[in-house]
């Protein structure tokens, strides 16, 4: 019913709390992957971007909750991920006014497979998009070694960061943002926004929480309305 108002504009938009995938499964709907899914679905778009949000820096993983050993199977598929930057592209200009994004990304691989030694993923398929995107005259660098992809210079010189899957992306934004980050699904005709952090059942009655994550969802979302509003 929420998505129903907001697609009517009667809300500008969504904030989704931390969820427990487990008990949603094994309850509810077995096929239940993640709220990034099922938006996707229930607005019919074939795709879309986790994009995570701190201080104007962009993390997005160019796969989701899948299997470790699914992954390189996904970027078999060029076309599908050449188009999701394309998107994360138009999203970036559209939703957050930054005019000509600089994107850098990782290689899948270890040392981003050091040439072939350590995998081949980045030659046979993560190269020739790059090169592709960079004839579509999208601002990339890449593919660099994921573990010291994300360092001062490089956060000062690109405005988003591409990684190849969850964990690339997940656990230096987590560093960096220290839970206060926000998620924001692209592409919806929706918006929707949360906070990067979990359940943290561990942190109940325990007054250690922080509420920064849901208050800059909130944040968030209202730019990207204005935004869109004016683009």
């Amino acid at each position: 019913e929420t998505y129903k108002y907001s697609k009517k504009n009667n809300f500008i938009g969504i904030v989704t709390l931390p969820i427990n995938k487990y008990l949603i499964t094994k309850k509810i709907n077995k096929n239940f992957i993640d709220q990034t899914d099922f938006f996707k679905k229930i607005d019919s778009k074939k795709i879309n971007n986790m994009i995570f949000i701190y201080k104007n820096k962009f993390f997005t993983p160019l796969t989701t909750h899948i299997k470790l050993d699914k992954v390189s199977s996904e970027f078999a598929n060029q076309k599908r991920i050449y188009n999701k930057i394309i998107i994360l592209d138009k999203s970036l200009k559209k939703d957050f006014n930054v005019l000509n994004p600089k994107y850098i990304i990782a290689g899948i691989n270890p040392h981003s497979g050091e040439g072939g030694i350590i995998g081949k993923d980045e030659i046979i398929n993560l190269i020739p998009i790059i090169k592709k995107l960079k004839k579509n005259k999208i601002n990339i660098t890449g593919p660099k070694s994921a573990d010291t992809m994300v360092n001062k210079n490089n956060l000062k010189k690109f405005d988003c960061f591409i990684f190849g899957y969850h964990d690339q992306a997940l656990i230096p934004f987590k560093l960096i943002s220290n839970h206060s980050g926000i998620n924001f699904t692209s592409n919806l005709n929706i918006i929707r926004t949360s906070p990067d952090h979990g359940t943290a059942y561990d942190l109940v009655k325990k007054g250690t929480f922080s509420s920064k994550g849901l208050l800059n969802s909130f944040k968030i979302l209202r730019k990207i309305h204005k935004n869109r509003l004016s683009n």
